[in-house]
């Protein structure tokens, strides 16, 4: 029998693939959180990092993909500790979390007996998850890290969670078809963005202009709306919003008849300004006049904000 040669797995410091906590591993783990979705089994989108809540900052802020519930992550290098556990519960209640996640490196047994019982009195609510990671390496080879599920939810609750997936399944159904039907209708209608776009279940989709920090994004918004938007998912300074808002005459001119919303919360990085247009969602669902004219006003108002944020933020230009 040929003799076999294995390597040796070693468990090296975080730090020494990830320097600092904040500008490295928290930007990492927003950038790879398809890792961490696989171990709780629940898809999340980043929606922001350093995400400002009070006085204090949330490492990673999102929301369950194609759900508006709210995910919350943050992570540590060392050992959990009191600290960590009340930030979490103080980010959860105001933000108002559906999944929250800690990550550290150590786990100590009262801060897993207090996930577990966090989870024992949210019910079906609010779920909690407590990571372990572990970064290795063998021999010589690049190193990796794993994250280890230390507490989560009960099974029933993942059933739950099951369920709840089930019966969304329309809702995707629906995502997918519009978003896929509006992409060919925006690129035969002078988006060039649009062509060769992938179809989403998500309930937005987003186009950059060409500077960095600034998008325009088409959404499915609460109360039977399609919201159109200039979005600043990371203007935590309001620099970005508070240039746009210097043309709020000049654009609320040109948007003349639409409803416009300016949003710019304190507590936030993220600001927007929004137009807003009613829509059946059951007429939408298959090729009507109704669809078409939805299209059309997302269409026409893309190529507006498009054009506005462009003037603004690449061009230099009036309105």
């Amino acid at each position: 029998m040929s003799k076999v040669e294995l390597g040796e797995i070693v468990k090296i410091n975080p730090k020494l693939v990830w320097p600092h906590e904040e500008r490295d591993f928290t930007p990492w783990v927003a950038e790879n959180i398809h890792k961490v979705s696989e171990v709780i089994g629940i898809p999340i989108a980043v929606l922001n990092t350093e995400q400002k809540v009070f006085n204090c900052e949330l490492d990673i802020y999102g929301t369950v993909e194609g759900k508006d519930s709210v995910v919350i992550i943050e992570n540590q290098f060392n050992a959990t500790d009191h600290s960590h556990l009340g930030q979490l519960i103080t980010y959860a209640g105001a933000l108002d979390a559906s999944i929250v996640i800690w990550i550290a490196s150590v786990v100590k047994d009262e801060h897993r007996s207090a996930i577990e019982w966090l989870n024992k009195i949210a019910g079906d609510k609010v779920s909690f998850f407590l990571l372990r990671t572990e970064v290795i390496q063998i021999d010589d080879s690049k190193p990796a890290i794993r994250f280890q599920l230390e507490i989560g939810p009960s099974y029933f609750d993942i059933k739950v969670r099951e369920m709840m997936e089930e019966a969304d399944a329309p809702r995707h159904t629906f995502r997918l078809k519009f978003w896929e039907d509006l992409f060919e209708y925006l690129a035969n209608n002078g988006h060039k963005w649009a062509k060769n776009r992938r179809t989403t279940k998500d309930s937005w989709i987003t186009s950059g202009i060409g500077k960095n920090g600034v998008n325009v994004n088409v959404a499915m918004a609460s109360l039977s709306r399609l919201k159109v938007e200039i979005n600043f998912p990371n203007d935590e300074d309001k620099m970005m919003f508070d240039k746009l808002y210097e043309h709020k005459v000049a654009i609320e001119s040109r948007l003349s008849g639409e409803r416009i919303n300016w949003y710019n919360p304190e507590n936030t990085k993220s600001s927007c300004m929004a137009i807003y247009r009613d829509y059946d969602k059951t007429l939408c669902a298959e090729d009507s006049s109704e669809r078409n004219e939805a299209f059309k006003w997302i269409s026409d108002m893309t190529l507006v904000l498009r054009d506005i944020a462009e003037k603004v933020f690449v061009k230099n230009e009036d309105i």
